[in-house]
């Protein structure tokens, strides 16, 4: 899905993840969804993110609803964006 800009009506917010360890010490690699089939891994610096490697953790990420369907833009270098369930987000 390609990059959008941030709308005004965007909402910040921590999406469920899977942590892992990242290429450098300043980042980890978080998973969406954490269990099942995965839709994305990225690459995230470690102040985006709430958790330990190896664990089930917190990412924060931009929330935009586009005609229905819950979009998250995650802090990764490309944003890239994510399909995400509200179960799977906290304040």
């Amino acid at each position: 899905m390609p990059n959008v800009t941030t709308p005004a009506d965007a909402e910040m917010r921590w999406l469920v993840c899977r942590i892992d360890k990242g290429m450098f010490s300043d980042e980890l690699a978080v998973t969406y969804p954490a269990e099942g089939e995965k839709q994305k891994s990225v690459f995230v610096s470690n102040s985006a993110i709430q958790g330990q490697p190896g664990q089930t953790g917190k990412v924060r990420v931009t929330l935009v609803r586009r005609n229905g369907t819950l979009f998250a833009v995650l802090p990764s270098s490309n944003q890239d964006i994510v399909t995400v369930r509200e179960a799977d987000l906290t304040t």
